[in-house]
């Protein structure tokens, strides 16, 4: 039995829609890169959706693994780049996009609504923006002005682009299930 749930979890269906998704998101991060980004990194994206409906579709798990590899994939497009600590890319690149897993958590207990679907993304927005807010307190209190507490910079610092970009992911989340609802439907195992 165990075999054959192993057998399922990796089957060709989910292996391309995992690459897809994941293809989907990097390709977003790419198009919007042209996007003025924070002196320290970060940047209002939409490349959280394709996430958010990995996460309708697949669940915690998959979607935890898929978020990693974007991560990894955006802190490529990144140049690998590092600040001040040998953790601040994983962190601030690998285990964020995980976080935004976070979503199917929502999904567990609530589906078949658009507003379902918005709060979902607000979640993994969070989840993102709270793993963004530790890196900057764990490695960037240095670059704290001097008439701001470190604790307050990284919430200020990270919600200048956090923030819209959970209010944008979960507008669009909010549209895309309102219109292909019946799509995101199909072929869920």
């Amino acid at each position: 039995m165990a075999s054959n749930k192993l057998k399922n979890a990796l089957s060709t269906r989910l292996i391309t829609e995992l690459s897809i998704f994941i293809a989907l998101a990097f390709i977003i991060e790419v198009l919007v890169s042209w996007i003025p980004r924070q002196p320290l990194g970060g940047s209002i994206t939409i490349s959280l959706l394709p996430l958010i409906v990995l996460a309708y579709r697949r669940g915690f798990v998959i979607t935890l693994f898929a978020g990693m590899i974007f991560g990894l994939l955006n802190w490529m497009l990144a140049g690998f780049v590092i600040y001040v600590h040998p953790m601040e890319g994983p962190l601030d690149y690998i285990l964020a996009n995980g976080a935004v897993a976070s979503a199917a958590l929502v999904f567990a207990k609530y589906r078949g609504k658009a507003k379902y679907f918005a709060w979902a993304a607000v979640v993994g927005g969070l989840a993102k923006y709270f793993m963004h807010f530790l890196s900057g307190i764990l490695f960037f209190r240095e670059f704290t002005p001097d008439s701001r507490h470190w604790f307050t910079h990284s919430i200020i610092y990270n919600g200048t682009y956090m923030i819209p970009t959970i209010v944008l992911v979960s507008l669009l989340s909010w549209l895309l299930y309102s219109k292909m609802h019946e799509v995101l439907e199909e072929n869920i195992d």
